[in-house]
């Protein structure tokens, strides 16, 4: 009697290791490349956000180092003003003393021997001082030691031919003796060369801008000027040194734009580069429009006494134009300018080299007139006379405000094009984004449809790979299969079990995966949603901005008619005191 094996229970334990060698595979599968798309997503979000960090990284550096350099400047300028006191402070005594040995000589309180003993003992303290051996012949004159007087005259001549003629000719100016001062006015115009002024020649546009010569010395000084001006522009080489200089006058009253400003502009805007300095060049206009309407609008107190006029003026000689300390004022000059700038070098160097070239040791007539409209006061000059030199060189500087609204309109950007880049937002780089450049001038509508386009390009492929696939069923069912047809070859029955078995569990992991992935599919096309309403809202505010920056273009731009009108209305002369 043949005996039947019940296989049941091996067939029941064959489809149990089967399913669960499906469950491990299923679950190992998706761990995986759950595990490599996260991996994926870390590593690209680590990729922004060190960008991100550079940059941070990198305005701080810069804010530092502006930091920096204004602190050693303000160090610097301390230090450079203690230099100057120590090695020329002996000159100021000097300086008060020649003004206070006049006003002395007016009043008739100083005595002949005390006015001697003080210039001879300021001429051993400070040789090689031009004005040292002036003041012993003012000693001198004063009580008619005519030998001592010539000497000392002759000495100062020979340390300062210009600044000792000058000197004398305010002096003799001061005391009523016209024809001596203007010999000494004609003595000196005839020695100088008008291409090669000495600095202490803006004395005599001071001079001149008060009458303080008379009227001789003020006709000898009109007709000089004239001729001389009329001599060095018949060179176009040297009027458009002056429209430079103009011009540079104009640049160096930009403003710059906060890091805060227009920041999405700036993170998308492939020409953020010339819309910022475009609007910084423009902002120069109202800064400089402002600038000369105070400087038309200053009325000056007129001197009570043409003695004290001359007074300032003489103090104005004796303290501004000492060749030995040019050097040290120009590196103050430097520092300040670095400070003004809050630490930018670039534009200190800059507004430091327009200002430096009235430190310079000589100049040509025409150039000092500029340097007298646009740096009084490193000339020691009033307003009143930065007033007249502006009339005599209008002319430049209107076409320096030409030719400089003209450089920054030319390089104005038509098409602007915002670059979404693949790093242009977390979701960005999170995902591959593929990158799109938007052309404002293609209009709102198209705009965000690129972007939708490109983030459907970018996220689809994932989605579709996120997708249930049928060919799924294959493996497992080709497992199953192998299974039930060695069952079935042993035991029918236990193979049709089996067969029975296997198909409902492949079945069951069958909906389980397609619920995943209509998750996985669901998540992924809301990330594409939300990527995209975040590009589009950096993009509307993109816009935005750019709206504002065109706004404050213009306005600051529009600012170059009333800057011509006031240019075109300056007068030519002042008033007379």
């Amino acid at each position: 009697m043949s005996t039947s094996i019940d296989l049941t229970p091996l067939s029941r334990q064959i489809n149990e290791v089967g399913r669960e060698i499906i469950n491990n595979l299923g679950s190992q599968i998706d761990g995986v490349q759950a595990n490599l798309g996260t991996v994926r997503n870390d590593l690209q979000l680590t990729r922004s956000e060190l960008a991100d960090l550079r940059e941070e990284f990198q305005q701080f550096v810069e804010e530092a180092a502006r930091v920096a350099a204004v602190q050693q400047s303000q160090v610097k300028i301390v230090d450079l003003k203690a230099q100057l006191d120590r090695e020329f402070g002996h000159y100021s005594v000097v300086r008060r003393t020649s003004v206070g040995l006049l006003q002395g000589f007016d009043v008739g309180n100083i005595s002949n021997a005390v006015a001697t003993n003080v210039a001879e003992e300021l001429m051993i303290q400070t040789p090689r001082y031009w004005l040292a051996p002036a003041l012993v012949a003012l000693a001198a004159w004063s009580h008619d030691r005519q030998d001592i007087a010539e000497k000392s005259v002759q000495e100062a001549f020979s340390r300062d031919r210009h600044k000792t003629s000058l000197f004398f000719t305010l002096v003799l100016r001061r005391q009523g003796r016209m024809s001596g001062s203007v010999r000494w006015l004609r003595h000196y115009m005839a020695s100088l060369d008008p291409s090669a002024l000495t600095r202490e020649f803006a004395v005599i546009l001071e001079a001149s801008s008060c009458n303080a010569f008379g009227p001789e010395g003020n006709e000898l000084l009109s007709a000089k000027l004239a001729e001389w001006s009329k001599q060095l522009r018949q060179h176009p080489e040297a009027v458009e040194e002056q429209v430079g200089r103009w011009t540079s006058e104009l640049a160096s009253h930009q403003l710059q734009l906060g890091s805060n400003e227009y920041q999405t502009l700036r993170h998308l805007c492939a020409q953020w580069n010339t819309i910022r300095e475009n609007m910084e060049a423009a902002s120069a206009l109202p800064e400089v429009l402002a600038k000369y309407r105070q400087v038309r609008d200053h009325e000056a107190p007129p001197p009570t006494s043409l003695e004290d006029l001359l007074d300032d003026i003489l103090d104005t000689l004796v303290t501004e134009f000492d060749a030995e300390e040019l050097p040290l004022r120009r590196e103050v000059t430097y520092h300040e300018a670095v400070i003004e700038e809050r630490g930018d070098l670039n534009r200190a160097e800059k507004k430091a080299e327009l200002l430096q070239e009235a430190l310079e040791e000589t100049n040509d007539v025409v150039t000092i007139q500029t340097m007298v409209a646009i740096s009084p006061e490193l000339l020691g000059i009033s307003v009143n006379t930065q007033k007249m030199a502006i009339g005599v060189a209008r002319d430049d500087f209107r076409t320096a405000v030409g030719r400089y609204c003209s450089g920054y309109r030319a390089k104005e950007e038509t098409d602007i094009v915002l670059d979404f880049n693949p790093n242009h937002s977390n979701h960005a780089s999170a995902h591959g984004f593929v990158g799109a450049k938007v052309h404002v001038n293609s209009g709102q509508q198209a705009a965000e449809g690129l972007l939708r386009d490109a983030w459907g390009n970018t996220m689809n492929p994932k989605i579709e790979r996120a997708r249930f696939d049928n060919k799924y069923y294959l493996q497992p069912a080709l497992i199953a299969a192998g299974i039930a047809v060695v069952l079935l070859v042993i035991n029918p029955i236990a193979g049709l079990l089996a067969a029975l078995i296997g198909a409902g569990v492949i079945w069951y992991l069958g909906e389980q995966k397609k619920k995943a992935a209509a998750q996985e599919v669901k998540a992924l096309e809301h990330i594409r949603q939300e990527a995209y309403d975040h590009s589009v809202q950096l993009y509307r505010n993109a816009m935005a901005e750019l709206t504002d920056a065109n706004l404050t273009y213009k306005e600051l731009d529009a600012f170059e008619a009333p800057l011509l009108e006031l240019i075109d209305g300056w007068p030519t002369t002042v008033k007379e005191n």
